[in-house]
């Protein structure tokens, strides 16, 4: 996600493209930007990004991770109709609503949630109001002057007011929802709403510093079971991806997100995101057959079906798996069914909106659903990389490489190998030879001379050189990436015109091919 450069360019390319489209709203193509909406739900609400009015730019994390917490608690009470975090996201950074009835007009929402945090010294001053979108008018609002420490107190009053507001009276089961405390140790859910803030950034180093965070929180309180399975799940987030400068090495993140992830569950075996996390990690621990992981996560759908993320990985892991697959048409149909639950959700969840576009035939549409995203998300990588291959297919040649150099300056240190390696891609589908061959040797140059290559890096690589006629320079390349289903998935038109009368390139394919591949 994140965020990411290649990865679902590539995935959804070989794996899903027959797969029936749907627009962000739910209707057939073609998709609009905008459409005509009735008048929202009398129960909907979204809750706007507090300020952080502290003097200190680092609680900036505070004011963020306490909406999003406030989003999740509010959108696990049925009769609430909640708007993602993804929806509100174009207003974050808004001091107040300068037009109330626009903003519930553009969002489908009969309530707005404004409010501000304040950090001095030891004392916390967070303000809420809760107005009626239409008018302005305060249904609710309070402020609170408390020790920092007491976070969850706060938040936990925020959502009852709000509810209540929206709702009515509570229902005990809605009461003893929102009162229902992941930690008693208040540090350690600083920590984790720090984490929290963090992970959702999908970059390297934010990845890195949400394990930081997630591990404090643990040690604060050795029995949070959420620290732990997201710990899991940020190794292996780390391993998809390929992060890292090999310290730690990939084995020693894969055996500590699976210690993180036993601890988890012992510690409560009805956990979403421990199972999610563990039938991610099982990816890995079984490279070729996946030995598990699908029944990992289908057990975490099952365990929370509002979970969005466990929703996707599972829409990513059937996605992969249709590869090759005998029943391709009904895997990929599944995958499909995946992605609607997440972005029902979630809805204009960007991770899903990329893959929809990549699914979509006709490139028109795919771009809508793409400029859609990147409203959303900006500054994600992989949005751009979509978008320069719909501008290809469209016959914009200068507008896709302008989207592929955008791409580029944004990916991190860490991502750029893979940009570069999709830039090479590019090169040759616009017929530049001269110019991919020349970032060809330049990313051959910048990746290790000797011992195993990145996955997705590698596979963008190796599918440049196959396309520039460089059939031994591609199987070499081949040769030094994690052998198992996702390579089996990124390289699949590589893999299948090797010569398999070769001892060597039939080992290349078997050891890539997995059990349920024709």
């Amino acid at each position: 996600m994140r965020r990411a450069a290649l990865a679902l360019a590539l995935l959804a390319a070989v794996a899903m493209d027959r797969l029936a489209a749907q627009c962000p709203d739910g209707s057939a193509p073609p998709c609009r930007v905008a459409r005509p909406s009735a008048a929202p739900a009398a129960n909907s609400v979204a809750v706007l990004y507090f300020e952080n009015r502290s003097r200190d730019s680092a609680d900036a994390y505070l004011a963020e991770g306490l909406t999003e917490a406030i989003i999740t608690q509010l959108g696990d009470l049925p009769r609430l109709t909640v708007k993602s975090r993804f929806l509100v996201r174009r207003y974050r950074g808004m001091a107040a609503p300068a037009d109330p009835a626009a903003i519930g007009r553009a969002l489908g929402a009969t309530y707005l949630v404004t409010g501000s945090v304040q950090r001095a010294g030891d004392r916390l001053r967070v303000t809420a109001e809760l107005a009626r979108a239409s008018s302005g008018d305060r249904v609710w609002g309070q402020q609170y002057d408390r020790g920092d420490g007491d976070v969850f107190a706060i938040q936990e009053d925020i959502a009852r007011g709000v509810a209540t507001g929206v709702a009515g009276r509570l229902l005990p089961a809605e009461a003893a929802a929102l009162a229902a405390r992941p930690t008693s140790n208040n540090e350690a859910y600083d920590r984790m709403l720090r984490g929290d803030v963090l992970l959702a950034r999908r970059d390297p180093a934010s990845v890195r510093g949400a394990i930081v965070e997630y591990v404090a929180a643990a040690r604060l309180d050795p029995s949070l079971a959420s620290a732990w399975a997201r710990i899991g799940l940020a190794d292996a987030i780390r391993f998809y991806w390929g992060w890292g400068d090999g310290t730690p090495p990939p084995d020693s993140i894969l055996a500590n997100g699976w210690a993180a992830v036993d601890r988890a569950l012992a510690l409560d075996s009805s956990s979403s995101d421990a199972w999610m996390a563990r039938g991610y990690l099982l990816m890995y621990r079984h490279p070729r057959t996946w030995d598990g992981a699908e029944e990992a996560m289908r057990r975490a759908v099952a365990l929370n079906p509002r979970n969005a993320e466990a929703w996707q990985q599972l829409g990513d892991l059937l996605g992969i798996k249709s590869a090759g697959h005998p029943a391709a048409d009904s895997v990929q149909r599944e995958a499909m069914n995946a992605y609607q639950r997440a972005l029902e959700v979630e809805p204009s969840r960007p991770t899903t909106l990329k893959v929809l576009a990549n699914i979509q035939q006709r490139p028109r549409e795919r771009l809508v659903l793409l400029d859609s995203a990147l409203g959303i998300s900006p500054a994600d990588p992989s949005i751009l990389v979509f978008r320069a291959q719909a501008l290809l297919a469209l016959g914009d040649t200068a507008g896709a490489r302008s989207s592929a150099d955008e791409s580029l300056r944004l990916s991190s240190n860490e991502a750029r190998p893979v940009g570069e390696a999709f830039r090479a891609m590019l090169a040759v589908a616009l017929g530049d030879t001269a110019d991919a061959r020349g970032r060809v040797a330049a990313l051959l140059r910048q990746l290790p001379q000797a011992g195993p290559l990145e996955m997705w890096a590698g596979s963008g690589l190796a599918t440049a050189l196959w396309q520039l006629g460089d059939r031994e320079g591609a199987r070499a390349v081949l040769e030094r990436i994690p052998r198992g289903a996702m390579t089996w998935a990124l390289n699949l038109a590589t893999l299948q015109q090797l010569d398999l009368s070769d001892p060597a390139q039939r080992r290349l394919y078997e050891e890539n091919r997995p059990p349920w591949a024709q």
